[in-house]
């Protein structure tokens, strides 16, 4: 099982690394899983100029910069998860650019059809949190228009408790890896 976790936090080692973290370390004891994680920070991801291309030529986004490595990545992957803090009701800045340009896959109606997707977040304000609804609710309906899984989701508040010392959140998350490899 291919693996791609993208990591959507501006902070390298904050809330939401430490939740992708505890998931990731369940899919880490099996030695068929291969893990690429990328850290969207760190990548030049130009915003989607709308501007079509992607569409009428078949070679794709005509755009050039890192997500270019990213597509064959999402194409090797038996699971997205994707681990973003929720800033102002939604994904990162970061993160953003980068779901857009999935649309410059060639065929990506159908090139994701059937992998898995994971959504992790992090927030400040307490449950219920409006922000995790909107996007959990984006994500979804972004799924289900290119026919991918929507497989396991996990927001959880850091307002009063950071990740790293939520040990119930740790222990979640951990679990739901464990549960995605048994599907």
């Amino acid at each position: 099982m291919n693996i791609l976790a993208v990591q959507g936090s501006p902070k390298r080692n904050g809330n939401t690394a430490a939740l992708l973290h505890h998931f990731l370390k369940a899919m880490e004891e099996d030695k068929n899983v291969k893990i690429e994680q990328i850290y969207l920070a760190s990548k030049n991801i130009k915003p989607c100029m709308g501007c079509g291309k992607c569409k009428k030529a078949s070679q794709g986004c005509v755009m050039k910069d890192d997500m270019r490595e990213i597509y064959s990545s999402l194409l090797a992957a038996d699971v997205l998860v994707l681990a973003s803090p929720i800033y102002w009701f939604n994904v990162t800045a970061q993160t953003k650019p980068f779901l857009d340009r999935i649309y410059g896959l060639p065929d990506y109606e159908n090139v994701l059809q059937g992998k898995k997707f994971v959504l992790l977040m992090t927030y400040f304000d307490p449950d219920p949190n409006i922000g995790a609804r909107i996007t959990t609710d984006m994500m979804k309906e972004a799924c289900a228009y290119v026919k991918m899984d929507f497989a396991k989701v996990l927001g959880v508040c850091t307002g009063t408790v950071s990740v790293q010392e939520n040990f119930p959140a740790q222990a979640e998350a951990y679990h739901l890896g464990k549960a995605l490899l048994e599907e």
